[in-house]
């Protein structure tokens, strides 16, 4: 079952990698959540960076973990290394209007599907766990099912999410709110201003009309149930560096704790 359609069946969880370490992404994948969004857009990872992640936490989930590599910028090299990885699905930022969104598409579907998707997917069987992973399956069968999701995140992308989400191709877009936020004057994560949960609510209903999955980034268990109930099909809510950090200061309080209890 591909992403989107996993996505419209059931709300996913997700986290992001930033730590170019196939060991961290392959334990991430044991942690069981329904996706992982590789990110080259805010952390220094490379292509190859990306590609061993991308194989790692298939191993590590044990193929039930879903990654979408978040490309830097909207560029036919970023889109196919993305995709070349065996990733289930590609992220492009910051997508403002229905021609961007057209051009993703170009760049993420073979011809068959109507775009101009070079052939060379060489990395991407061993993404795939089964006994019959490679190549020709990969073409035939797999990429037609790939994720190519617009992230949108200005106000401009807001006025023209369902010209975004009409376009043939697209599987859904994943909206960035702190860039969304910032380009309405606001600041943070989250909010519950009249004009910030119009927007969400505007993406869910365009989604769901549109047949598309829409995703957001959720900063809190709050956040989580409201964009739920909206209609969001999958959900950002953890990533690789904080889980981390809060791991050791868990440890780190509670050992802290547990000394002041003792009377030495």
């Amino acid at each position: 079952m591909s992403f989107s359609e996993r996505a419209q069946s059931k709300v996913l969880l997700g986290a992001y990698l930033a730590i170019e370490s196939p060991y961290s992404a392959h334990l991430m994948g044991r942690a069981g959540f329904d996706w992982m969004l590789i990110d080259m857009e805010h952390s220094p990872l490379s292509a190859r960076d990306a590609t061993a992640l991308v194989h790692a936490l298939a191993v590590g989930s044990h193929g039930r973990c879903a990654s979408l590599v978040r490309i830097p910028a909207l560029g036919v090299e970023w889109v196919k290394w993305a995709l070349d990885s065996g990733a289930a699905g590609v992220v492009a930022p910051m997508v403002q209007s229905a021609e961007e969104a057209q051009q993703l598409v170009r760049f993420a579907r073979y011809p068959s599907a109507g775009g101009q998707r070079s052939f060379g997917p060489f990395n991407a069987p061993w993404a795939d766990l089964e006994g019959d992973s490679d190549v020709a399956k990969y073409f035939g069968k797999t990429a037609a099912g790939v994720a190519v999701i617009a992230m949108v995140e200005s106000r401009e992308g807001l006025e023209n999410a369902e010209a975004i989400l009409q376009t043939d191709g697209i599987s859904g877009v994943f909206i960035g709110p702190v860039d969304l936020r910032l380009s309405m004057g606001l600041t943070g994560a989250d909010g519950a201003e009249p004009e910030y949960v119009e927007a969400l609510t505007k993406f869910a209903r365009l989604g769901k009309a549109a047949g598309k999955v829409v995703g957001i980034f959720s900063a809190s268990p709050a956040a989580i149930q409201t964009h739920a109930r909206m209609g969001f099909n999958f959900l950002l809510v953890a990533g690789d560096s904080t889980a981390l950090v809060h791991g050791a200061k868990v440890a780190l309080d509670g050992s802290a704790q547990a000394l002041r209890e003792v009377k030495l």
